[in-house]
């Protein structure tokens, strides 16, 4: 036992091992010491504190993942190609601006951004249906909507209920 365990906690082992027919509690804690208690609370509230954070990271990941499944199962399905809702007039048109906003990205020479940190930002912001307005702007640039997150939301809620209403 000395081997693995402080000497505390190897008398502490003894105490109640032995055949002492009175023993309190007061007395355990006498032994172990306020300061080793207090050191162990305080371990056991840093566990429960990365935990939570982890439950959090993960929650996280899931509601993006439903956001990214939700994309993928309505944009740019041939079945798609002629409905008048998906073209540049269409009601879903805004879905594939957004689309191009968030995963599109490129600078002034025309080299693809990968910008994560700007993906799961406006994903966040879309999952919560923001009211913070974005510009989103066609790729030959001619066509130019201001929607909010909220909006766009709208639409994308739209088009999957549509979608999975027809299969």
């Amino acid at each position: 036992m000395s081997r693995h365990y402080s000497p505390d906690l190897k008398t502490l082992a003894i105490y109640l091992y032995s055949k002492n027919a009175f023993k309190s509690i007061s007395h355990v804690f006498d032994m172990l010491g306020p300061a080793r208690l207090l050191q162990e609370i305080d371990n056991a509230q840093d566990y429960a504190d990365q935990l939570e954070s982890d439950m959090m990271s993960e929650l996280e990941n899931g509601r993006l993942v439903r956001l990214l499944c939700k994309f993928g199962f309505i944009n740019e399905r041939p079945e798609f190609d002629m409905d008048p809702r998906w073209a540049e007039t269409g009601e879903r048109y805004p879905i594939k601006l957004f689309r191009d906003y968030v995963f599109h990205q490129t600078d002034e020479r025309g080299n693809a951004v990968l910008n994560l940190g700007h993906v799961i930002s406006c994903l966040n912001k879309l999952d919560a249906g923001s009211e913070e307005r974005v510009m989103l702007i066609s790729r030959e640039e001619q066509t130019c909507l201001v929607m909010t997150y909220k909006e766009i939301k709208a639409c994308i809620e739209t088009a999957f209920g549509e979608l999975s209403r027809t299969r």
